[in-house]
């Protein structure tokens, strides 16, 4: 029985992140590897979970694998959307009940506090070299996101929230 691990993530910038999270935990096992075949979709926005992740999933992720891969898929979304909505706009039960009656074992539901930019920000000296700026330059903004904007402005650049930025 093969096994695959799919993550659907919000945007570009999510599945770089979650690919360096993925590069550095091979590091850590012992071979270096694992026995796990890993499969990243961007579903394009956190609407993208409801009309998005199963179509891909059964599609395009299913259709790659035998019938007896285990599959255990990892929903990674930012909370920024739900904070203030009175009525959270994506219903994550009937999303995860899609996806086991499609063919899912296990469903992980990881949710990044706030916005991924904020997670971003805790190599701040991995992007303040990506942007040459120096490494006393100051971070201010009210959120990870306004942060990154920020910065990017001070290096003459944009930043464009799930998309990936290139190069140096």
């Amino acid at each position: 029985m093969s096994k695959c691990l799919v993550l659907f993530v919000e945007g570009d910038t999510e599945v770089e992140f979650y690919k360096q999270v993925v590069a550095n935990a091979r590091k850590l096992h012992p071979a270096g590897r694992f026995d796990t075949n890993i499969e990243y979709r961007n579903v394009g926005g956190v609407g993208g979970f409801k009309s998005i992740a199963l179509r891909k999933f059964t599609k395009e992720i299913k259709t790659k694998f035998d019938d007896d891969c285990e599959f255990t898929i990892v929903l990674c979304s930012d909370t920024d959307v739900f904070d203030f909505a009175s009525k959270p706009p994506i219903k994550w039960g009937e999303i995860k009940k899609e996806l086991k009656a499609n063919g899912a074992g296990n469903i992980i539901h990881i949710q990044a506090k706030r916005s991924i930019e904020d997670w971003f920000l805790y190599d701040i000296e991995g992007i303040l070299g990506f942007l040459r700026l120096g490494k006393n330059t100051k971070v201010s903004g009210k959120n990870g996101y306004d942060k990154l904007q920020r910065l990017y402005k001070q290096a003459n650049k944009v930043y464009y929230k799930g998309i990936k930025s290139n190069g140096r």
